[in-house]
């Protein structure tokens, strides 16, 4: 019985076309609220770069950056920041190389210079450009995420000075930073906890590489249509796109909502 849904942001609940969450998904939602199902948000995004989706519905809790900010019941219920190290190397690789990065703090963002990736971020996931601040203000500060505007292959500039920090890629022009241990499946632990839901009631939905961590480990995991080989053979089902309501087809698909 599934007691929980995940669901990724981008690509999943968000169409990149329209940046809205459909009607039939928002129906769907509100279906499975009804029978009980408790629902949630597991996104590589910051609270603050959730606008879309205030007002719309509200989840029974969020997992935030990547796994590494979790709250529910308007409370944070776990967090767990890079070390200080990690920041060090972060800082050291951002002002040695000069590559555009976003700092993800539990309140504040900022950005260290803005480049056609940045921009491309910001259009994309259709948020403000964060305010810009020297990479040295980092420094000492309690930081969970980094997004770096690197392209493949200059991953190197970061990653091979950062022994203490782990990338994901959901999109060829950037990268989500986070500690080692970190990741989305290490999030939803703490709110399976603070709920007492254990993992073979859940059901994960997503379709980034930062998604394969808790797709695998659901009891339902579910690849959108969207996602890479690697992130659909982590999935026991392969949906259909955002824009194909995929989210809906998938629970449809597993009789959590009727035809």
């Amino acid at each position: 019985m599934i007691q929980a849904v995940f669901l990724d942001v981008d690509g999943t609940l968000l169409s990149f076309q329209t940046h809205k969450v459909s009607a039939g998904t928002l129906q769907a939602l509100e279906t499975l609220r009804q029978r009980g199902v408790c629902l949630f948000v597991s996104t590589g995004r910051h609270y603050a770069m959730l606008g879309a989706l205030h007002g719309l519905f509200t989840f029974d809790g969020y997992v935030t950056l990547s796994g590494q900010y979790c709250t529910a019941d308007g409370r944070v219920i776990h967090r767990s920041p890079m070390s200080p190290q990690a920041v060090e190397e972060l800082v050291d690789a951002v002002e040695a190389h000069g590559f555009s990065t976003i700092f993800l703090e539990g309140e504040d963002i900022y950005i260290n210079r803005v480049d056609d990736g940045a921009e491309q971020f910001v259009r994309e996931l259709s948020v403000p450009m964060p305010p810009m601040r020297q990479p040295s203000y980092a420094r000492g500060r309690e930081l969970y995420q980094a997004v770096t505007f690197l392209p493949r292959e200059r991953e190197g500039e970061l990653l091979d000075c950062a022994p203490h920090l782990r990338a994901t890629r959901w999109h060829p022009c950037f990268l989500d930073v986070i500690p080692p241990e970190g990741g989305k499946d290490k999030g939803i632990q703490a709110v399976l906890d603070y709920y007492g839901i254990p993992w073979e009631n859940t059901m994960a939905i997503g379709d980034g590489e930062n998604d394969i961590s808790m797709i695998a480990r659901a009891g339902i995991g579910v690849a959108m249509g969207s996602a890479s080989r690697e992130v659909c053979q982590a999935a026991d089902y392969v949906t259909g796109t955002v824009d194909e309501d995929g989210v809906v087809e998938a629970f449809r698909h597993f009789h959590l909502i009727s035809e």
